[in-house]
């Protein structure tokens, strides 16, 4: 009994994305982001994105080292190797991607071709039962795990149907403890 959302990544990301080549200066980027009302950008020389940069980015790796920011390109700071996500995926799988991956922003990617960019306000606003996988990842950030399992993401069990604050994944499925058992044949 999952909880089936019947919603798709397509239908809740945003579809102008605003994107920078990579030789950019972290200036230039702190303007665009600036003027926009954006928060971060994507980097990308071709059609699938190489990096994406954020103010967290700017502030981190730029001002608080006293570096100028015209002397350095978003590539220096990009964060580089990107959890991408398909248009057609769920929007439920997007939300634990985002909050096992413990980021804020998805590029979405159709056939190797940057389409859109999903956030977490997205999924927030297009999905409002979706909010607590986002604001519980939130509070376990802010805490110690004191699990053993790494993987381990709050929502609804893909079997039984039941919100838990722990799921595990097991052969693709995210599910309860007592469902892991089942399926483990314990």
């Amino acid at each position: 009994m999952e909880m089936d959302t019947q919603m798709t990544v397509h239908d809740a990301m945003t579809s102008s994305v605003i994107t920078v080549d990579p030789d950019t200066s972290i200036a230039q980027a702190a303007a665009i982001m600036s003027q926009k009302g954006i928060g971060s950008l994507i980097i990308k020389s071709n059609s699938e994105p190489e990096g994406l940069v954020t103010e967290s980015d700017i502030i981190s790796k730029v001002v608080s080292r006293d570096i100028q920011a015209s002397k350095m390109t978003v590539e220096q700071v990009m964060t580089k190797n990107l959890i991408k996500i398909d248009p057609g995926s769920d929007l439920n799988e997007a939300a634990r991607t985002m909050a096992k991956n413990k980021i804020r922003r998805l590029p979405v990617v159709n056939n190797g071709v940057l389409v859109g960019i999903l956030t977490s306000t997205d999924v927030m606003t297009v999905s409002p039962e979706l909010t607590e996988i986002l604001v519980e990842n939130a509070r376990m950030e802010n805490q110690i795990d004191y699990s053993s399992n790494e993987k381990s993401v709050p929502g609804t069990c893909e079997v039984c149907g039941n919100y838990i604050e722990y799921l595990d994944e097991v052969d693709g499925k995210y599910v309860c403890e007592e469902c892991k058992d089942e399926l483990e044949g314990e």
